[in-house]
């Protein structure tokens, strides 16, 4: 199964939802797609995870380097969860601690 994206652009910041899986064959396209959102520099950019049914090492760094890439351009990532098989991963590697989760209800007003 295929990772879908639905993006949203709200003022200061842009959301986007994926749904089904975030694997090594849709990282090329994602990036392509993450590189087009991120041409319009959004003070703030949203991964909602809560659709997504898995996530492999591919898909972790894909949503690292979308972090890292803002950071280094003074923009924020936030990152809503995803459900416990996939937020799993990013527990065991510790990246709860340096990335920036937020709750869904946070989506539209974190700042």
């Amino acid at each position: 199964m295929s990772v879908e994206t639905d993006v949203r652009h709200l003022d200061d910041r842009v959301i986007v939802s994926f749904s089904g899986e975030l694997d090594m064959a849709e990282v090329p396209r994602l990036q392509q797609e993450m590189e087009a959102i991120e041409s319009s520099r959004p003070d703030l950019l949203v991964l909602d995870l809560q659709r997504l049914t898995f996530i492999d090492s591919s898909g972790l760094r894909f949503i690292l380097e979308s972090d890292l890439r803002a950071r280094k351009e003074s923009r924020r990532v936030a990152i809503v969860p995803g459900p416990e098989q996939v937020h799993r991963i990013f527990l065991i590697a510790l990246l709860d601690m340096r990335l920036d989760f937020i709750e869904p209800d946070q989506m539209e007003t974190t700042s």
